[in-house]
């Protein structure tokens, strides 16, 4: 008899250890953290719907004026999106007014303003492409009126772009460079107009 209290209770306890960390389909939000169908702790694997949301990781498709990821986001984050924010990575496309993401970005983002605080490979298209020049290096393409990076491996194509360090090329009105690890006696200006080339 006591076996089979025990037995279960151990199955209760898994069952709902399991239906804890499930992933819901659907996600509609007036405004985070209440009302929306979801709780912002718990995540997405699918759509969100929403005005302003908020879940932990999101797999999918975001449709609506705001989100937030606190985790990971894989998908495409934005059809008719103000503001794109994920605390963790990004792994696929960001639409929106403004991008931010604080981890790591894979893929394309495309905003007026995209913000990152870590390294992001793939391509930028947006007004201002600022990529933290204390810690976000960048690899692909930059297209934008401002472009920056710490590392740049790759293309920046702007008005203004800015590299701690340039492997590849920057193209526009003030292109600026930090240093050049090959250019040891250091006469090269920072700042070329028009072109700028690393290796």
């Amino acid at each position: 008899m006591k076996l089979l209290k025990i037995l279960s209770v151990l199955t209760v306890t898994s069952a709902l250890a399991v239906s804890s960390h499930a992933e819901a389909f659907f996600q509609a939000s007036l405004w985070a953290p209440e009302p929306q169908l979801v709780p912002a702790t718990e995540d997405v694997s699918g759509i969100r719907l929403q005005i302003y949301g908020e879940n932990r990781n999101v797999k999918g498709l975001d449709i609506g004026f705001a989100h937030s990821t606190t985790g990971d986001f894989v998908g495409l984050g934005g059809l008719w999106t103000l503001y794109n924010h994920v605390g963790g990575t990004t792994t696929g496309v960001q639409w929106g007014l403004i991008n931010h993401t604080e981890g790591e970005v894979t893929g394309w983002q495309g905003g007026w303003f995209n913000i990152n605080s870590s390294k992001v490979k793939g391509l930028q298209t947006g007004l201002v492409n600022w990529n933290d020049i204390s810690s976000a290096d960048f690899s692909g393409l930059q297209l934008g009126f401002v472009n920056t990076a710490k590392h740049v491996h790759g293309v920046q194509f702007g008005l203004v772009n800015y590299a701690a360090s340039l492997k590849g090329v920057q193209i526009g009105i003030w292109n600026q460079v930090e240093s050049r690890d090959w250019d040891q006696f250091d006469p090269l200006p920072k700042v070329f107009p028009f072109i700028n080339v690393g290796f």
